[in-house]
């Protein structure tokens, strides 16, 4: 739609030059209120394109603003009801207004008796917990929240991860998510009044598939976490789903952003189905530094492989001294043997990502060798950590090649762009004829 207005005022700028009537038409307020509604849309482009990444209060007034400018411009621009134009303008600005007005009439009804808790983590993050949500609230999709403590005339959306009760990981970046943290750490376990609005987005039933790749980097892990819940609650005695699980940090501290969805994943009942692997791209200073639920284990540096049986089902890491993800561009989602369900605009997501921070430790892979880099450094209640970043394409290859043909995988990843694009393109090139039907799902940080 931006390109087709861009081109038709690129061609009547043109021949009303040729015209010399360019003047005259651009002094009629047809001719301002088109001028007015073109910046407008390219505002509300470029803010989503390059503000939205930057700084995201001001990315949704200027982003609101212009909107709303442009259509009224457009409106001014085409003001006749015989050529259908503005007919079109009011419909679009209706809908606009009326989803504004129940949007904001369920953060008001949410908002009675309605409180939520916040509580400090460790690297600046904040655990959100509601205590009352909308019915239809469940793990993996997001919620706007609106606490005036923080902000009275903002709502922010966050990733579901627990669903009894709600909660929400945030991580402190800057602005609402900053503030938040702040709060937290000066008022830790204080209730606020709160109100929440959702849930949104949509991803693939994961009961649908018989094996689940989940793979997330730092805080995107809201997300693939939200879904391993999700999945077990609803699993059955005889279930025959695998779940592959897969998150990349870059401090051992990060571990315990998630430390009661990790105790879930060991405890529960069809806990033997789960493959969990953890991995951290810095080492510690020193096992004082290690998060408690931790255990120290012996590593080798010989290039042996470690003899815990966990460890020997761990994906491969990819070398140190190289980084594929690194500075890779966003690239559009493969198409699937069934259309994947794309990254709903999951909103602001400020997290951060692990899997693009080289890994700062030694004695690990040298000139390429994988060996030495797989050791286990420690656990986290139970879990195998390594040191290192996990080579995420041989962890979606081996899922897919050893999955029968006539059953389903769903991979699903949420992290920086560089993960997605290794992501998408692995899986792209696993969708063959005579293979599992395989989906794809992603979600990306930048809302």
């Amino acid at each position: 739609m931006f390109i087709l207005m861009v081109l038709h005022a690129s061609l009547y700028t043109a021949f009303f030059a040729s015209e010399k009537r360019l003047v005259a038409i651009y002094s009629q307020s047809s001719g301002i209120g088109g001028i007015v509604a073109g910046f407008g849309f390219l505002s509300v482009v470029s803010s989503a394109l390059v503000l939205r990444r930057i700084w995201y209060e001001l990315f949704y007034v200027t982003h609101i603003t212009s909107w709303v400018l442009a259509i009224v411009a457009l409106g001014v621009h085409r003001p006749e009801i015989a050529n259908k134009t503005l007919v079109v303008v009011l419909i679009a600005a209706s809908m606009w207004f009326v989803d504004r007005v129940i949007r904001a009439c369920r953060v008001l009804y949410y908002s009675t008796n309605n409180e939520a808790r916040l509580y400090p983590l460790p690297d600046g993050s904040t655990k959100v917990v509601f205590k009352k949500v909308p019915s239809r609230t469940r793990p993996g999709k997001h919620c706007f929240i609106w606490i005036p403590a923080i902000r009275k005339f903002e709502t922010h959306p966050f990733t579901i991860h627990g669903s009894s009760p709600v909660e929400f990981t945030v991580k402190a970046r800057y602005g609402f998510t900053s503030d938040l943290h702040k709060y937290a750490a000066a008022h830790p376990g204080e209730a606020v009044t709160a109100s929440i609005d959702g849930p949104y987005g949509t991803f693939p039933d994961p009961m649908e598939f018989d094996k689940i790749v989940l793979i997330a980097g730092g805080g995107g892990a809201t997300f693939t976490f939200g879904i391993a819940v999700n999945v077990l609650e609803r699993m059955h005695e005889d279930s025959p789903k695998d779940i592959v699980f897969i998150w990349s940090v870059r401090k051992h501290e990060n571990l315990s952003w998630f430390r009661e969805q990790l105790e879930l994943l060991r405890t529960h009942v069809h806990s033997p189905k789960v493959s969990v692997s953890l991995y951290v791209t810095r080492a510690p200073s020193s096992t004082s530094d290690l998060p408690s639920g931790s255990e120290s284990e012996s590593t080798e540096q010989s290039g042996r492989s470690n003899t815990s049986s966990k460890d020997t089902e761990s994906p491969p890491l990819s070398p140190a001294g190289s980084d594929p993800e690194k500075d890779a561009h966003r690239t559009a989602a493969p198409a699937a043997r069934r259309p994947s369900s794309g990254a709903h605009g999951d909103s602001e997501r400020e997290k951060e990502g692990a899997i693009e921070t080289p890994a700062e430790h030694t004695g690990l892979a040298e000139k390429g060798s994988l060996k030495a880099a797989a050791a286990v450094a420690h656990t986290f209640f139970e879990h195998p950590v390594k040191l290192g970043r996990p080579d995420a394409a041989s962890v979606i290859r081996d899922a897919v090649k050893t999955t029968p043909r006539d059953q389903r995988v769903l991979v699903a990843a949420c992290g920086p762009d560089g993960l997605m694009r290794v992501v998408r393109d692995t899986t792209a090139r696993l969708i063959v004829g005579d293979g599992p039907a395989v989906e794809l799902h992603c979600e990306e940080f930048g809302w």
